[in-house]
């Protein structure tokens, strides 16, 4: 009797299971474990996330691609850059990742590579030429330490840079864009005299503090920082003890608003202070450039747009006493699909309309970064009054750059990163550098 019931129980198990299969067959799409779907028309569905392109930009470029590619969906999910990499590490962790994804160059690239194809291999396969298109230079930066491309390069950006409010400087009587720390702090004297806040920092984001230093270092000592990530010198060397203080004096001489600690990038600094009419100035890349332009939608109903102020951007003024100004450069975003992708041929039309097509053309017009395709430059409307300055300035500093902002060691730039987060708190410059040596000594 036992034995008939249990042949009664495995009977209906795969009558249940028969039943569900039908479920999943009668529907419109076939999903794969990565979130594509292929629909009963051929129709295939990509799924990416990403921090770029921005909500103004993502619509008119996926509905282009589209019309380009009519079998093609993107399902384009977007988060903040702070929250990005949580978010895509716990998806990825699961098994639930995208089929394509935003990456940065340096550490992140290096911790999810094992996530991803190698890219030159795929674009081999399904993109004729691609490697005399893109910039040699970027692509290198997408190369890991195994010599595995991780993701296609699609923008490449300067740090730092700072955008400026000239309506601003001319209530408070600032004649020039500073240059010079000097300069900097006669400015934090006038714009604090007005009311207003010097510069508006997202001290709160780690990428933008060594990316901070690693252009600052430069200024103090070029190549010096890329020679200690090397083991070729030490980090508590005078040149970095020197940079650690001028980072310190952005806090104490009043040049960083106040709290800078605790406010991010984006949204924070630009849109609590820069845009809202609160701050001369706003600590940047190159990939900034668009509110130089009125019409730019980024600052459409904000307090800058509706007074109609005139915006420029210009290098981050020399803290070293030499006066030079020394930008970094690099890949500001890449794309990386993801190895458990179903559709790789048409993600990677997707990639190629972004690193090269209509979607690059895009981008560049939008001023987002400047072009890693050879067949692209900016062809967009100049009406900014300080727009085609900004653009020729950024681009010359851009274009000498000193090196690469990104260091390729994780553990060495985390370790940069609590420094400075600790030396903004009061912490002593050759003190904490001492823990980023001793993190280097350790590896």
């Amino acid at each position: 009797m036992k034995k008939r019931k249990q042949i009664l129980a495995l009977l209906m198990t795969g009558a249940m299971l028969f039943s569900l299969s039908g479920c999943v067959a009668s529907g419109n799409n076939k999903e794969s474990s990565d979130g594509s779907s292929t629909s009963e028309d051929g129709t295939v569905t990509l799924s990416f996330w990403s921090w770029l392109p921005t909500t103004e930009q993502s619509d008119d470029m996926i509905e282009a691609f589209e019309k380009e590619n009519p079998g093609i969906k993107i399902d384009y999910t977007r988060t903040e850059q702070d929250d990005f990499f949580e978010k895509l590490q716990v998806a990825m962790a699961s098994g639930t990742g995208p089929d394509l994804y935003g990456m940065t160059t340096g550490p992140m690239m290096q911790q999810y590579a094992k996530f991803s194809v190698d890219m030159k291999e795929t674009a081999d396969q399904y993109w004729d030429g691609w490697s005399d298109i893109i910039n040699e230079t970027a692509v290198e930066q997408c190369m890991t330490d195994d010599g595995t491309m991780a993701g296609m390069p699609l923008l490449v950006a300067g740090m730092t840079t700072m955008m400026y409010n000239q309506t601003l400087m001319d209530e408070c009587g600032v004649e020039k864009v500073p240059t010079t720390y000097e300069e900097l702090l006669d400015a934090a004297q006038k714009a604090q005299e007005h009311g207003y806040v010097c510069m508006a920092a997202g001290a709160a984001d780690d990428w933008v503090n060594s990316d901070w230093f690693v252009q600052a270092a430069n200024e103090f000592e070029n190549g010096a920082v890329y020679e200690a990530e090397a083991g070729e010198r030490k980090w508590t060397d005078q040149c970095f003890v020197d940079t650690m203080q001028a980072w310190k004096n952005m806090f104490t001489e009043g040049i960083f608003e106040e709290g800078a600690l605790g406010v991010a990038t984006y949204p924070d600094a630009r849109d609590q202070y820069f845009f809202a009419r609160k701050s001369l100035f706003f600590l940047t890349g190159s990939w900034h450039l668009g509110p130089t332009s009125p019409t730019n939608s980024e600052i459409q109903g904000t307090e800058i747009g509706n007074r109609g102020d005139v915006i420029g951007m210009a290098p981050f003024p020399s803290v070293s006493e030499s006066g030079e100004m020394l930008g970094t450069s690099g890949v500001d975003v890449m794309i990386s699909m993801n190895k458990d992708c179903k559709e790789q041929e048409a993600a990677m039309k997707f990639i190629q309309f972004l690193a090269d097509g209509e979607g690059q053309q895009m981008w560049v017009n939008y001023l987002q970064g400047s072009p890693v395709s050879k067949n692209v430059s900016y062809t967009g409307t100049v009406d900014g009054e300080l727009q085609q300055e900004s653009i020729d300035t950024v681009n010359e500093y851009v274009g000498n750059a000193a090196g690469n902002r990104k260091l390729s060691n994780s553990e060495v730039e985390k370790a940069i990163q609590v420094a400075m987060q600790n030396v903004a708190a009061g912490g002593d410059p050759l003190t904490e550098l001492e823990g980023v040596q001793a993190i280097a000594d350790a590896q």
